[in-house]
Protein backbone atom coordinates (compact mmCIF):
# COMPACT_ATOMS: atom_id res chain seq x y z
CA UNK A 1 0.00 0.00 0.00
CA UNK A 2 1.23 3.23 -1.27
CA UNK A 3 2.12 6.02 2.43
CA UNK A 4 -0.56 8.34 2.35
CA UNK A 5 1.77 11.17 3.56
CA UNK A 6 5.06 10.77 0.96
CA UNK A 7 8.39 12.17 1.47
CA UNK A 8 9.00 15.84 -0.21
CA UNK A 9 5.92 17.38 1.75
CA UNK A 10 3.66 16.43 -0.93
CA UNK A 11 0.26 16.51 1.30
CA UNK A 12 1.98 18.21 4.11
CA UNK A 13 2.77 21.24 1.36
CA UNK A 14 -0.31 20.93 0.05
CA UNK A 15 -2.47 21.40 3.18
CA UNK A 16 -0.24 24.30 4.12
CA UNK A 17 -0.54 26.26 1.18
CA UNK A 18 -4.40 25.74 1.67
CA UNK A 19 -3.69 26.66 5.34
CA UNK A 20 -2.51 30.54 4.59
CA UNK A 21 -0.12 30.70 7.01
CA UNK A 22 2.71 31.18 4.81
CA UNK A 23 1.36 34.40 3.89
CA UNK A 24 -0.10 34.99 7.61
CA UNK A 25 4.16 34.36 8.09
CA UNK A 26 5.09 37.08 5.66
CA UNK A 27 2.20 39.99 7.64
CA UNK A 28 4.13 38.91 11.36
CA UNK A 29 7.77 38.53 10.42
CA UNK A 30 9.10 40.84 7.71
CA UNK A 31 11.99 38.47 7.15
CA UNK A 32 9.39 36.20 6.06
CA UNK A 33 7.79 38.17 3.56
CA UNK A 34 10.68 37.28 0.27
CA UNK A 35 10.15 34.69 -2.25
CA UNK A 36 13.38 33.15 -1.00
CA UNK A 37 12.54 33.19 3.03
CA UNK A 38 9.22 31.84 2.43
CA UNK A 39 9.89 29.42 0.36
CA UNK A 40 12.34 28.00 2.88
CA UNK A 41 9.68 28.50 5.53
CA UNK A 42 7.35 26.35 4.27
CA UNK A 43 9.43 23.58 3.22
CA UNK A 44 10.95 23.77 6.37
CA UNK A 45 7.64 23.43 7.92
CA UNK A 46 6.32 21.20 5.72
CA UNK A 47 9.35 18.69 6.06
CA UNK A 48 8.93 19.15 9.67
CA UNK A 49 5.69 18.07 10.41
CA UNK A 50 5.93 15.27 7.83
CA UNK A 51 8.66 13.60 9.55
CA UNK A 52 5.84 13.37 13.15
CA UNK A 53 4.59 9.90 13.97
CA UNK A 54 1.87 9.13 11.86
CA UNK A 55 -1.30 10.00 14.26
CA UNK A 56 0.61 13.50 14.54
CA UNK A 57 1.01 14.28 10.97
CA UNK A 58 -2.72 13.55 10.11
CA UNK A 59 -3.91 16.10 13.31
CA UNK A 60 -0.93 18.60 11.86
CA UNK A 61 -2.63 18.27 8.21
CA UNK A 62 -6.12 18.43 9.97
CA UNK A 63 -5.60 21.41 11.85
CA UNK A 64 -3.95 23.13 8.54
CA UNK A 65 -7.13 22.25 6.57
CA UNK A 66 -9.14 23.88 9.48
CA UNK A 67 -6.93 27.00 9.89
CA UNK A 68 -7.95 27.09 5.67
CA UNK A 69 -11.55 27.50 6.37
CA UNK A 70 -10.91 30.47 8.76
CA UNK A 71 -12.57 33.28 6.72
CA UNK A 72 -9.91 35.66 5.37
CA UNK A 73 -11.80 38.33 3.13
CA UNK A 74 -11.25 41.79 4.21
CA UNK A 75 -9.66 40.48 6.67
CA UNK A 76 -6.49 41.67 8.09
CA UNK A 77 -3.78 39.06 7.98
CA UNK A 78 -3.28 39.36 11.85
CA UNK A 79 -6.74 39.43 12.29
CA UNK A 80 -6.89 36.03 11.11
CA UNK A 81 -4.26 34.99 13.13
CA UNK A 82 -5.65 36.29 16.08
CA UNK A 83 -9.28 34.46 15.52
CA UNK A 84 -7.05 31.32 14.69
CA UNK A 85 -4.97 31.62 17.92
CA UNK A 86 -8.55 31.43 19.79
CA UNK A 87 -9.75 27.92 18.81
CA UNK A 88 -8.77 24.96 21.11
CA UNK A 89 -5.11 23.74 20.95
CA UNK A 90 -4.51 26.10 17.66
CA UNK A 91 -2.39 28.98 20.15
CA UNK A 92 0.21 26.15 20.76
CA UNK A 93 0.49 25.05 17.19
CA UNK A 94 0.68 27.78 15.61
CA UNK A 95 3.36 29.33 17.54
CA UNK A 96 5.17 25.97 16.83
CA UNK A 97 4.77 27.01 12.63
CA UNK A 98 5.91 30.01 13.57
CA UNK A 99 9.30 28.96 15.20
CA UNK A 100 9.67 26.37 12.87
CA UNK A 101 9.06 29.05 10.11
CA UNK A 102 11.48 31.19 11.27
CA UNK A 103 14.11 28.43 11.77
CA UNK A 104 13.58 27.10 8.45
CA UNK A 105 13.64 30.58 6.70
CA UNK A 106 16.26 32.48 8.88
CA UNK A 107 18.84 29.49 9.49
CA UNK A 108 20.00 29.13 6.24
CA UNK A 109 20.06 26.39 2.58
CA UNK A 110 20.47 22.69 3.81
CA UNK A 111 24.16 21.63 4.76
CA UNK A 112 25.26 20.26 1.04
CA UNK A 113 23.16 22.81 -0.87
CA UNK A 114 24.33 25.59 -2.77
CA UNK A 115 25.17 28.09 0.14
CA UNK A 116 24.75 25.46 2.81
CA UNK A 117 27.95 24.71 5.72
CA UNK A 118 29.90 22.18 4.09
CA UNK A 119 31.21 21.39 7.32
CA UNK A 120 27.85 20.48 8.96
CA UNK A 121 27.38 24.02 10.83
CA UNK A 122 24.24 25.91 10.34
CA UNK A 123 24.76 29.01 8.38
CA UNK A 124 24.72 32.66 9.81
CA UNK A 125 24.19 35.72 8.48
CA UNK A 126 24.32 37.34 12.23
CA UNK A 127 28.49 36.87 12.62
CA UNK A 128 29.16 37.85 9.02
CA UNK A 129 31.47 34.50 8.36
CA UNK A 130 29.63 31.99 5.58
CA UNK A 131 31.74 29.09 6.72
CA UNK A 132 30.00 29.07 10.22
Amino acid sequence: MRDAYPGGGGRMARALRASGLPRLWAARYPALAGPLAGARAAAHVSGSLERLPRPYRVGAEVALRVAGLVPARGSAPTTVYNRLTRLPGFGRFLAVTDALALYGALDGAPDGALGGAPDGAPNSALDGDPDT
